[in-house]
């Protein structure tokens, strides 16, 4: 699975407008440029992501949110992961552009307690504004709601979708819908709207 970020209208326009400041010859390889590049077709296996929107993977384990969030960082993007998982599993925790905060209840360094909703709030907030059009994954959703419950939850997920929305991010939930009782689960996904197929 690969996901590319969906450019935006304003961007293309923004593009074109910097192409028609320059001579002929080179306006003409600009604007070839820029229409091969908004021009083109999804390859298949890919995902389409769009800034300022949230997106969930509706999936057992954390498989393919840390496929994905591996991607981000190979972009060059700045990515935020929030997790259950021992960062010291991870093999990009400790890559420049990555920053993952481990949600557990033993004290120290880039960890919080999963019921600490108010701290992760916080760390989100810290991160968009240090990094905007940065990317956050938050899986542990099942846990924080077992610290907490399913009300608070989804109350921080609006906050945290309007945060990353505002700075023109992109936030991606990883999730077992299971774990949900029927009522939870409509009004997370009424919340969440976008999901991304684990076989695209």
């Amino acid at each position: 699975m690969k996901f590319n970020f969906m450019p935006s209208v304003e961007e293309l326009i923004r593009e074109l407008r910097m192409a028609l400041k320059k001579d002929d010859d080179e306006l003409r390889k600009e604007v070839e440029r820029i229409v091969r590049k908004y021009g083109r077709r999804r390859k298949k296996g890919s995902f389409e992501m769009k800034a300022g929107e949230a997106y969930y993977i509706n999936e057992k384990n954390s498989k393919y949110a840390i496929k994905i969030f591996q991607q981000i960082l190979d972009r060059g993007l700045n990515g935020l992961y929030i997790t259950r998982i021992n960062p010291q599993t991870l093999e990009f925790a400790n890559q420049d552009n990555a920053k993952v905060v481990w949600l557990s209840s033993i004290r120290g360094k880039d960890r919080i307690s999963p019921g600490d909703l108010t701290k992760i709030h916080a760390t989100v907030v810290e991160f968009m504004k240090e990094n905007e059009k940065g990317v956050v994954v938050l899986d542990g959703i099942e846990t924080m709601i077992t610290n907490t419950n399913f009300v608070k939850v989804l109350h921080l997920l609006q906050k945290l979708r309007d945060v990353v929305s505002e700075n023109h991010g992109v936030l991606l939930i990883s999730i077992d819908l299971d774990t949900l009782n029927p009522q939870d689960r409509a009004l997370f996904k009424r919340e969440i709207m976008n999901e991304i197929p684990l076989k695209i």
